[in-house]
């Protein structure tokens, strides 16, 4: 038999084996039993493993490659450790300044951590927190089949779903950004609901009561929820008030629901504020306040009635970043088809949250790489449920809105998942992203700071370090922060004082770095202890010999420098194929090029500018000054004429090298050719900066 008769004769049998594998076949084999046990609720253990392994090690992976936080998993980690093996409550260090007492509970009350403590003590590392969260967001998949199989009344519905809700990029962009407690939400919502409708209330008040215990906000969904409770048994309840028959669980439950998310918050706010007090001269900011800044209040609670009195202020609000918040909406409707929208009652407790989101000037409220989306996902999928059950109660008939939500959400899922390379090439700070030696020697550095040592760190090394009580991480000034920008740097300096470590990576977060470099030039206890390229570990009186484990270097062209005069031109004859072009005939020129006011870490540094001149036969012998300096340019550290006589050839690209001795460290390292003849016409390729010693 021929290859093309075989090709033929199996994709002939390939169709008849997809014509019989419908809806109602799958039905069947996941109703079969397998040691007593259902395959679907198998398969799906299966699944729900599956994702808990691949998010647990990419997020593993991204937190090797320094792309988790201070913010947020660094302060969870340093909080636990701080309970498990120093006694303290919940205890960090990243923000003293706002919250004196270091408890985690200053900030969000989240008793949840109790039940996540004895987890994170089996083995006490960041990592932990990453694999038990991924596994957590994916257990929120067996109250959704649950649910499913109860209304639409078939496993393969509930599997469709489940493969839906693991396959939803809001979800994976809970998981995606560090650890928080906001991770539970979709577990204890999609449970609760369940349980609601199953009208079994010890549980559904167990899930409630745990969805409290996450953080204060959930307050404000759980009394949704109570109204939704309303909502559901509307014709019920009407009878029930009729016959003032209050005991009745159908009215009784409701109530008690929204009366517990009340007298909880009103509790958390008493206790947060009694023993856990925030410095009163950042309520303002501890409040974000200035997320909201367009609708112009000092509360977030205040946000309902300011659109309702300020209604202009309202639509500018919601019109601010529009399209950004149109695509978030899409993001988490669109891969569910929008079914959502049929049934708008049960994605009524998420209102709260969207209300706060879309009236936001703040983009990571209405983004999905970060902990919000987890208010809200349940009650999408718990409408999109209720919707589809609307179309029918047959196989035959939801076998179009099962297909529609499943190929949307595979769409979605190719488009905007964290692990989607779509992602990785438009955001690549969302994406994934491969180790290179760089982060390599960052983990090496690391081993240089002794166990129990202070430390000072940037936040994006900071959770490698949060493994101890004395961690600390430079503060990070956001736009919230900014008229309190004094106050941080006092701060810091302060923890400075009484840190023996500070470790920084001017390459990843030069901000960072140009704190800590100019608070060592008012205290110049700490020298060098090692570096590797952009890494430098500094250790207070420090007196020997730093070790430099790999050089820093870093090449200026016209991308980083400033053209003061002249033109940027292409040569193909170039390093680089763009170049920096004065033309002499012009005129003499004050000033070609300066800049980049960049990072310059303590070392012997080789500067080589790769030049090209052509010069007319003059008597003037001076061609133009190099000077290199700091200070907005006020501090010379190097100043040279280049004469006529210091070029052998003329139109012939040729380095020129000199050096640079640096005992401190510079935050605005400049580069500048000044007094540039008439009579010389000037190319720059660039300017390649090599550190060949450590002072």
């Amino acid at each position: 038999m021929r290859i093309s008769e075989m090709r033929i004769n199996g994709m002939i049998k390939l169709k008849k084996i997809l014509k019989k594998a419908n809806l109602e076949t799958l039905e069947g084999i996941f109703s079969l039993k397998v040691f007593n046990v259902e395959l679907s609720i198998l398969v799906i253990v299966m699944a729900i493993g599956v994702y808990a392994l691949i998010f647990s090690y990419f997020a593993i992976m991204k937190d090797f490659g320094f792309r988790t936080y201070a913010w947020d998993l660094g302060i969870f980690n340093q909080a636990l450790w701080t309970t498990s093996h120093n006694g303290k409550f919940f205890y960090y260090t990243c923000e003293l300044l706002i919250n004196p007492s270091g408890s985690f509970f200053g900030i969000h009350f989240s008793p949840i951590l109790f039940l996540v403590l004895p987890f994170y003590m089996v083995y006490p590392a960041s990592q932990t927190l990453l694999a038990i969260q991924s596994f957590i967001l994916a257990l929120g998949a067996v109250p959704l089949y649950k649910l499913v199989k109860d209304v639409l009344k078939y496993r393969v519905a509930g599997f469709v779903f489940v493969l839906v809700y693991l396959l939803y990029p809001p979800l994976q962009g809970v998981n995606w950004f560090d650890f928080h407690v906001q991770c539970f939400l979709p577990l204890f919502f999609l449970s609760a609901v369940y349980f609601f409708e199953k009208q079994n209330w010890k549980a559904y008040f167990l899930f409630i009561f745990l969805s409290l215990m996450v953080e204060e906000h959930a307050s404000l969904i759980v009394m949704f929820i109570g109204i939704f409770g309303f909502l559901q048994h509307k014709t019920q309840i009407i009878s029930i008030l009729k016959a003032k028959n209050f005991k009745d669980a159908v009215f009784f439950v409701p109530v008690a629901t929204m009366v517990l998310a009340v007298l909880w918050y009103v509790m958390t706010s008493w206790v947060r504020d009694y023993f856990f007090p925030i410095n009163p001269s950042f309520l303002y900011e501890f409040k974000a306040a200035a997320n909201w800044s367009i609708l112009g209040f000092q509360d977030p609670i205040m946000i309902p009635l300011y659109v309702f009195l300020y209604p202009a202020r309202a639509i500018s609000a919601i019109g601010y970043d529009f399209l950004a918040k149109v695509g978030y909406l899409l993001i988490l409707l669109g891969p569910l088809a929008l079914k959502p929208f049929s049934s708008m009652k049960h994605v009524l407790p998420a209102v709260p949250w969207l209300f706060f989101a879309l009236f936001s000037n703040y983009q990571p409220y209405y983004g999905i790489f970060n902990q919000y989306p987890a208010y809200v996902i349940s009650f999408i999928f718990i409408a999109a449920v209720y919707a589809i059950s609307k179309e029918g109660n047959n196989l035959k008939v939801l076998k179009k809105p099962l297909a529609t939500i499943f190929l949307c959400s595979l769409a979605a899922f190719m488009l905007v998942s964290p692990l989607s390379p779509v992602v990785s090439i438009v955001y690549p700070e969302y994406g994934l992203s491969p180790i290179t030696e760089h982060e390599e020697f960052i983990h090496e550095i690391l081993t240089y700071v002794p166990a129990n040592a202070s430390v000072m760190t940037q936040s994006n090394i900071f959770p490698h370090v949060s493994s101890r009580i004395n961690a600390y991480a430079i503060p990070v000034i956001h736009q919230i922060w900014i008229e309190k920008i004094s106050e941080f740097r006092d701060f810091a300096n302060e923890t400075l004082n009484n840190v023996e470590y500070v470790l920084v990576d001017f390459g990843s977060d030069p901000s960072a770095t140009e704190l800590m470099f100019s608070l060592m030039l008012e205290n110049r206890g700490f020298k060098v202890f090692v570096s590797a390229d952009s890494v430098i570990l500094f250790k207070k009186n420090y007196e020997n010999k730093a070790k430099m484990l790999a050089p820093y270097k870093v090449t200026y062209t016209h991308s980083s420098l400033a053209l003061y005069s002249g033109e940027i031109v292409e040569d193909p004859n170039s390093t680089s194929g763009t170049v920096m072009y004065l033309n002499g005939s012009s005129g003499a020129s004050p000033m070609f090029w300066y800049g980049p006011r960049s990072i310059l870490p303590p070392g012997r540094y080789n500067i080589t500018l790769r030049i090209k001149l052509n010069f007319a036969n003059t008597l003037v012998d001076e061609l133009f000054t190099l000077e290199l300096c700091s200070n907005n340019g006020q501090r010379i550290l190097n100043s040279t004429t280049f004469l006529k006589g210091d070029f052998a050839y003329q139109d012939t690209w040729i380095n020129q090298t000199f050096y640079l001795n640096l005992d401190e460290p510079l935050i605005d390292f400049e580069t500048k050719v000044i007094n540039v003849s008439e009579h010389v016409d000037m190319y720059l390729d660039y300017i390649a900066v090599k550190q060949i010693a450590i002072p």
